[in-house]
């Protein structure tokens, strides 16, 4: 398999590429995004990742339908929850009917009398972490290593929970009132639009899905994802998602003799199997969303691209500027996406430089990963701030490395020169005669 996967991948980036016909490179660009699949899936963290996500489904599933349920209720659109839960458990045949029925039997005997204060808060605490277990797979697939902050957690959650449920009903509710217009309803008379008419009802639960999937894909990672990325992996994880519920659908039916074995527990196998299915196919997506926003992984994966400490300190050194240039010019603020991009890097690397020029108390991040300096620019040298930078990178070190004397004196010597040719500039000065040096090329 590893000689298969090597003799692929030498076709899918060979130099010559780019000189195939249409068509070629066409197949060559979709192979590209296939075996960027088929390599995660092989690795196992995706797999990992969505079975964690069904464990956590089947502890939070009643709390987050009731959470939804309460919220439609109040505006007494609660009974649209009901079909749209049968419509997710449809491959499942009777046993989605049968399961649906007992959730909304649940959901319906839970209410805030019945919860004491300590049942109610482990209730919503539940609905919670589920929604952020699935931010912490998003993040996992998407390269990001920062969670969102504490209250950004709760501001953004409880967004979700409130509205998203409220979102559905509305879509619902007029996707019913477009169906019952009279005006609709006169037209769908004729045979040519009746037939349409039908197409578009059978293509409406996927349209719905591929929404969903698309919002979930731009919201849910603690980064900057652009909507046409989104969209790309909503669509076609809406189309697999599609493809699987009708293979899965036959599956139950034919498979219902060799699940006689499994006797009562026979629901609790298929609804496990279909909730790891929508799971992977939700993560597939996301990471096809990841594939066309940044394509330089497709070739590498999950190993991230290593950089020389020259180019290490070159990169902390623009992310300094880039943060110091708008106290000079007063700016807007620096973002790692904006600096990712300008400099054409992975937006991981440049997270992974600024998080140790963080913690060394030379930055600091907000909760959008705008960058500002610790303290202040005019009293920061770049003399300190190249010492900083090359002390910074060490993980794992359990105890101090004994260094030989003479290279600790080389090293040393190597430092002083550093810092004498630098002088005691500072960053305020070296980012104002930076820019005033650019606008004199210009001009000349």
């Amino acid at each position: 398999m590893q000689r298969l996967f090597g003799i692929l991948k030498s076709w899918l980036w060979h130099a010559d590429s780019a000189y195939r016909p249409w068509y070629l490179r066409w197949i060559t660009s979709v192979g590209r995004y296939v075996f960027g699949l088929a390599r995660d899936i092989g690795g196992g963290q995706l797999s990992l990742h969505a079975m964690s996500l069904v464990y956590s489904t089947l502890l939070a599933a009643v709390p987050l339908i009731a959470f939804s349920f309460s919220v439609l209720k109040g505006l007494n659109v609660h009974t649209s929850l009901e079909p749209l839960l049968y419509e997710v458990l449809e491959p499942l045949g009777e046993e989605g009917v049968q399961i649906t029925s007992q959730i909304m039997t649940m959901v319906n005997k839970v209410s805030g009398g019945v919860l004491g204060g300590v049942s109610l808060t482990l209730f919503l605490y539940t609905a919670i972490s589920m929604v952020q277990k699935v931010e912490t797979s998003f993040n996992y697939v998407w390269h990001v290593h920062q969670p969102r902050s504490l209250s950004r957690r709760i501001l953004d959650y409880t967004t979700v929970l409130l509205i998203g449920p409220l979102m559905m009903a509305l879509s619902l509710a007029s996707i019913a009132s477009l169906r019952n217009n009279t005006f609709v309803q006169a037209i769908t008379q004729t045979s040519w639009f009746s037939l349409f008419w039908l197409q578009v009802g059978k293509a409406l639960p996927f349209i719905l899905v591929t929404l969903l999937f698309s919002a979930l894909y731009k919201w849910m990672p603690n980064t900057r994802v652009k909507p046409v990325a989104a969209l790309f992996g909503g669509v076609v994880a809406g189309c697999l998602w599609a493809i699987t519920g009708t293979f899965f659908a036959d599956f139950v039916v034919y498979s219902s003799r060799t699940l006689i074995i499994y006797a009562s527990f026979a629901i609790a196998v298929t609804t496990l199997l279909w909730l790891y299915a929508n799971w992977l196919i939700l993560l597939l997506g996301a990471r096809l969303a990841f594939y066309y926003q940044n394509r330089e992984y497709l070739r590498i994966g999950r190993h991230d691209p290593r950089l020389s400490s020259a180019t290490r300190e070159r990169l902390a050194l623009e992310i300094m500027c880039s943060v110091g240039e708008p106290y000079v010019h007063g700016a807007g603020g620096a973002s790692i996406a904006d600096i990712a991009e300008r400099l054409r890097l992975p937006s991981v690397i440049v997270e992974e430089v600024a998080s140790e020029l963080e913690d060394a108390a030379l930055i600091v991040s907000t909760d959008r990963e705008v960058l500002m300096p610790a303290r202040d620019i005019h009293a920061m040298q770049m003399a300190e701030i190249l010492a900083t930078i090359r002390q910074c990178g060490d993980t794992g070190l359990a105890r101090t490395p004994q260094w030989s004397t003479d290279i600790s004196q080389l090293h040393g010597d190597a430092m002083t020169t550093l810092a004498a040719n630098v002088g005691e500039t500072t960053l305020y000065e070296f980012v104002a005669q930076r820019n005033v040096g650019a606008d004199a090329a210009v001009d000349t």
